[in-house]
């Protein structure tokens, strides 16, 4: 009997390696192929990123680089905390789930892998429970993309007047509809499992979503801040990346496109498995068509703080995902 439970046990070892090892085959087949789409269809910007490499950009471009762990442990940050209601786990264990998730994200469509990956990094047999706290944090992010972007649309829609106005005045109302209802949800958030129980609709729900009612308005207060915090960091860089390609425009200006873009990338690319690049470009291409920009110089900025900022923590991620515990421990 021995025997026969350690040969199991081998199996299932050597089952599980394989699993692990095509899942990390998969991503970096797939990173390839989205890389190389994306390199080919930017050929015409190549001379462009010439700035990037200039001696007196050199430092600026060392600065942006070392914000991207800090941009990323933020969010390790606020997903620790998160967890916590479900299992406690370092920070360390924190930032591979979340790099882990942003590699899956990358690969899924509606942001599914992102679960995943960050679920997957838990050792307890409760992971369906920790669902609603990644839901959660990625609501929290995503309203601090919309406060901003909202902020951001409306100083573009009043200061540019694109026509026809009338349907930029109908965005902005139904963005700040969406921002009425995220405070109203969050201020309701501790009566979820009571919403859930009346409705035999979405009553099953409360397996995933029941966590919700256990962080206080205290907690949601600290996990907006963080949220917002990570915000700042990258738009950090992306103004830096606008003043090593020469973008000289008001920071008014600039804070703003960026904020427009962020905010089309959140809502939209959810629905696009590999689209973000193509959404921040063509965001940001027709936003500072207004202003005059010089769109190539607009692309290779967008084009690099994409690489700096996701592609490079993927590639990174991707390693940490032969370490993933598909199997979790009894509690």
């Amino acid at each position: 009997m021995q025997i026969n439970s350690k040969i199991s046990y081998l199996t299932s070892s050597r089952a599980m390696w394989w699993i692990k090892t095509g899942i990390f085959l998969l991503v970096l087949f797939m990173l390839y192929n989205l890389v190389k789409t994306k390199i080919e269809h930017l050929s015409e910007f190549k001379q462009s990123f010439s700035p990037l490499f200039l001696a007196g950009n050199r430092l600026i471009l060392i600065v942006i680089i070392l914000f991207t762990p800090i941009n990323w442990a933020f969010e390790a940050w606020k997903w620790q905390k998160l967890a916590s209601k479900v299992e406690k786990i370092s920070f360390w264990n924190a930032y591979k789930g979340v790099l882990i998730g942003l590699t899956f994200a990358t690969a899924t469509p509606m942001m599914i892998g992102d679960y995943a990956g960050k679920i997957l990094m838990l050792k307890t047999d409760k992971r369906l429970q920790s669902v609603g706290a990644v839901l959660l944090g990625n609501s929290l992010q995503l309203y601090i993309s919309l406060l901003f972007g909202t902020i951001s649309y409306i100083f573009f829609v009043f200061w540019v007047k694109p026509s026809p106005i009338f349907i930029h005045i109908i965005i902005i109302t139904f963005l700040l509809i969406f921002l009425v209802f995220g405070i109203f949800l969050g201020i309701n958030l501790s009566n979820i499992n009571q919403f859930l129980s009346r409705n035999k609709l979405f009553e099953y729900l409360k397996k995933y979503l029941g966590i919700l009612e256990n962080y206080t308005l205290a907690e949601l207060r600290n996990l907006f801040i963080i949220s917002t915090c990570r915000y700042i960091v990258f738009t950090f860089q992306f103004l830096l990346l606008f003043k090593i390609f020469q973008i000289n425009l008001p920071n008014s200006v600039l804070l703003a496109g960026i904020g427009i873009i962020f905010l089309t990338k959140t809502l939209i690319s959810i629905l696009n498995a590999l689209g973000d690049l193509s959404i921040r470009a063509l965001t940001s291409i027709y936003y500072f068509s207004f202003f005059g920009a010089n769109i190539a110089s607009i692309s290779s900025a967008t084009f690099s703080i994409w690489l700096i900022n996701v592609l490079f923590p993927i590639l990174i991620g991707s390693l940490f995902i032969l370490e993933l515990k598909l199997k979790p421990k009894n509690t």
